[in-house]
């Protein structure tokens, strides 16, 4: 397959209605008057008025509400019984800031589900006696789920006792995603195949602020021989202001997946940033089953597309045909190469449209 795409110039689409799917109650930590915060145990895990006049006081408009954890010795949690009723990959995401009252200090953050704990980004924050910009979010994605009830738990610890952490919303969305052939789950955990033809760009996506597209293409087994059914082999994404574009790579062994911003290589294990957008190309090597994924199949590498506040797109490079104990020797003559991914609606606000975007209605 050759470098480059004409898929950027396919990425122009119409716009539907849309929501993704929430199992938290009361994300947004409303009401803010109330000492108590409806559907949230644990801890102190509780807000009150003289704590939110002066983080509002400092930082937030009027309009916004939060949870406070501490002053316990800087140490709270917050916990929510859920029940998932749609298996599959789920993504946390909590904005907060930590905040120290008399010297400086550290937060960590630690999010378990059933007592087991889940690995969050940052995992720590260190503090200011002014909590003017301090807002983050801390996140954990690939989280799987299957049918059943979950208590899930977010504590904050820091040893000062006079160290504070404000929240204000607190999300476990469902991933949306696409694999093999494609197989697709909507954002609602609609179940569904698309029936493509090698060549056909598909319309994933459509929103004012991105557009996603997927190559269909064939897998080749034979000189002349190729499996039934189109996988995905390359994606494009476009911004505002950029183009992403994704290979799975080609059928001859040396001919490995890239990644392109604006016509130019990511290299492997670097990161573009750019206002909202963020790409990030990743090595990985390892099983579809370790991360939460459908299939048998071996991913060499993940590529990060993220629109902050809106969209999260985690592109899987599949490369199967070497041997499976260690993934070192060929034993096909052409690489079996094919893209899965996995999507986030983050803005429940947006109303996308395409193949995906259009399951979230």
């Amino acid at each position: 397959m050759k470098n480059g795409s004409a898929l950027a110039s396919l990425l122009f689409f119409v716009v539907a209605t849309a929501f993704a799917e929430e199992l938290l109650q009361n994300t947004e930590m409303n009401p803010c008057s109330v000492p108590s915060i409806p559907n949230w145990t644990g801890g102190d895990g509780t807000v009150t008025g003289s704590n939110v006049a002066f983080f509002i006081d400092n930082v937030f408009d009027d309009t916004d509400c939060l949870a406070l954890l501490g002053p316990n010795q800087g140490t709270g949690s917050i916990t929510q019984t859920i029940t998932v009723t749609t298996a599959g990959t789920y993504d946390f995401s909590a904005s907060l800031a930590c905040v120290g009252k008399s010297g400086a200090d550290t937060c960590d953050f630690v999010l378990t589900i059933d007592s087991q704990a889940v690995t969050v980004s940052p995992s720590s924050q260190s503090t200011s006696g002014n909590p003017d910009n301090l807002l983050i979010s801390v996140t954990a994605s690939g989280i799987y789920l299957s049918v059943g009830s979950y208590d899930i738990v977010f504590s904050g610890l820091a040893a000062n006792s006079n160290t504070f952490i404000y929240i204000t919303s607190m999300s476990l969305l469902f991933d949306a995603s696409g694999s093999g052939d494609p197989h697709m789950v909507g954002f609602h955990g609609q179940v569904f195949d698309y029936i493509g033809v090698a060549g056909q760009v598909v319309n994933m996506l459509t929103d004012p602020e991105l557009q996603v597209n997927a190559l269909l293409g064939l897998q080749k087994v034979g000189q002349n021989a190729f499996m039934p059914g189109p996988v995905m082999v390359e994606m494009a994404f476009m911004t505002r202001g950029h183009t992403v574009t994704i290979n799975a790579g080609g059928y001859k062994k040396e001919e490995i997946g890239f990644v392109m911003v604006d016509g130019v290589s990511l290299p492997l294990g670097q990161s573009f940033l750019d206002g909202i957008l963020s790409v990030t190309f990743t090595v990985l090597n390892t099983n579809s089953r370790y991360l939460g994924l459908t299939g048998n199949d071996h991913i060499v590498a993940q590529a990060d597309v993220k629109l902050e506040g809106l969209y999260e797109f985690r592109v899987f490079m599949i490369e199967n045909g070497k041997d499976n104990l260690h993934h070192t020797k060929w034993v096909t003559n052409f690489p079996r190469r094919f893209l899965d991914f996995n999507a986030s609606l983050v803005d429940l606000d947006r109303r996308p449209h395409g193949v995906l975007g259009r399951t979230a209605a």
